[in-house]
């Protein structure tokens, strides 16, 4: 079957009554009831281990995993029911929240299979492999009642709602461009997991795994443990990395969906043949709100590009922590519009405190430059009225003034310092990060208050589009064109 067909071939639709207890507002002490599907690294690093840590919000009442040792691995930590067929955890009546943490290419079928058999979601990033799967998933969300959410821990981070509010306020003045960046580095090439000796036909349904993919490939070890290598399940670098850093942007910016993605990189230090996907990668994005964005990372290289948003009118960094976390932001004015930026600040009602920063500018030296240089410095100079009125005023006070070379330099130079000691002594604001509930506990809290998550369907929907248009573009070496009314790839730019 076509993959888009096999997403509508839900085997499961006609399941009723599972997680009928989260359709009602419950109480904030209530335990939600947890399946997990997908026990591999995340599955069961920081699912069923993060769970675990927060007993009293939820409780794993059953796993699926198509792997044997990995079911045997959370079974000796839970109490959980292990079933081999996602669909039949998802028939279990005793779950009411399912999370997702398979291969990117399993992620849309079982999403939409839960939110039809009446559960919430909790869905790994990326939240699809393709555009068009994610776009089913949120109108499947909205069709159904159930929470949609993306997994991604980056969004969780307090950070970005100070970040979104000086934006939103016009503190920033026209947005203008933004950045940020994912990488890493060692000596084997990335996603170097260990495989499993034991591993064979006899305890890993490979068929099973293989499932909506339409390359029917061989059992294969290397594909199995180290599937983020391959474009068969997933994009690389900008499925499994950008994804996290592209989302708190577009969510600061104005949750708009890019119209013109271009790429650039390659396997520039890990062959093809060992890794499909590209091991350094640069995307720059332009957004229908009018503003660009760059992603840059590789995966042979760690240092990273630093977080900034600019506008014309201030700009926004995030420093401190790491790139995953950053620990404060600061905003700070460009110099024409210093004046006015306390301000807009103080009316974008954004809570921080204010820093007063010294430069380490030095003012241009009158002396050391040649007679011609002086005398335009100065014309220039009494050109700005205030410089005019102090002048003449000081030779008003004392008219040997006007004919002494020495001492004109003087009086200019002590201007000039005096400028520039204003210019290294500037105001900016700074936000601190501050402690906020994990993703877990986000999504828990929405499961029973059925509000929004804080990384929801329709931000994926846009974080979504922007990875698989900067897949397509590395891939078919173009650039690549959206049209976010018809929210689709199209061959042309939308005028």
């Amino acid at each position: 079957m076509q993959r888009r067909e096999f997403l509508k071939a839900t085997s499961i639709s006609a399941i009723a009554g599972g997680g009928a207890r989260a359709q009602q507002v419950r109480g904030a002490n209530d335990k939600v009831q947890v399946g997990i599907i997908g026990l591999g690294m995340n599955g069961f690093g920081q699912h069923v281990q993060g769970l675990l840590a927060i007993p009293n919000k939820a409780e794993i009442v059953a796993v699926s995993d198509i792997y044997a040792p990995r079911v045997d691995r959370t079974l000796s930590v839970t109490r959980a029911k292990s079933y081999h067929n996602y669909e039949d955890l998802l028939a279990d009546p005793n779950v009411e929240a399912v999370i997702i943490s398979t291969p990117d290419h399993w992620h849309a079928k079982m999403a939409i299979d839960a939110m039809r058999a009446g559960k919430d979601v909790d869905v790994e990033k990326p939240m699809a492999l393709t555009l068009e799967e994610a776009k089913e998933m949120v109108r499947v969300s909205k069709e159904t009642g159930r929470v949609l959410a993306v997994d991604s821990e980056h969004m969780a981070h307090t950070i970005w709602k100070p970040a979104r509010q000086a934006v939103d306020g016009g503190v920033l003045g026209k947005l203008l461009w933004s950045q940020t960046s994912r990488s890493r580095n060692s000596i084997e090439p990335a996603w170097e997991y260990t495989i499993d000796d034991g591993a064979g036909p006899d305890n890993l349904d490979w068929e099973r795994w293989l499932g909506p993919s339409k390359n029917r490939v061989a059992f294969s070890k290397e594909r199995y443990f180290r599937w983020r290598r391959f474009w068969d399940y997933g994009g690389g670098i900008m499925t499994d990395l950008y994804f996290h850093h592209l989302a708190p942007l577009i969510h600061v910016t104005g949750r708009g969906f890019p119209v013109k993605v271009t790429a650039a990189g390659g396997h520039y230090v890990h062959p093809s043949s060992t890794i499909e996907v590209p091991d350094t990668m640069l995307l720059t994005l332009d957004f229908e709100n009018r503003h660009s964005m760059l992603v840059g990372g590789s995966l042979a290289n760690s240092v990273e590009l630093p977080i900034i948003v600019r506008g014309n009118e201030a700009n926004i960094r995030f420093l401190g922590g790491s790139q995953v976390r950053p620990g404060y932001l600061i905003i700070e004015p460009e110099g024409p519009y210093a004046d006015s930026f306390r301000s807009k600040v103080e009316k974008a009602g954004i809570e921080g405190k204010w820093e007063t920063v010294q430069g380490g500018g030095s003012a241009p030296q009158l002396a050391r430059m040649p007679r011609a240089r002086q005398e335009e410095t100065m014309a220039a100079l009494l050109g700005e009225n205030d410089v005019k009125a102090a002048y003449e005023d000081a030779v008003r006070r004392k008219p040997a003034l006007k004919d002494d070379p020495a001492a004109r330099v003087a009086f200019f130079q002590d201007f000039l310092n005096a400028r520039q000691r204003r210019a290294n002594s500037r105001e900016i604001f700074r936000v601190d990060a501050v402690e906020g509930e994990s993703f877990h506990e986000n999504f828990l809290r929405c499961v029973r208050t059925r509000e929004t998550p804080t990384f929801d369907g329709e931000l994926g929907v846009r974080v979504q589009a922007a990875v698989v248009m900067g897949v397509e573009a590395f891939r078919q070496q173009k650039t690549v064109y959206f049209d976010p009314k018809r929210v689709e790839v199209v061959e042309r730019p939308v005028v």
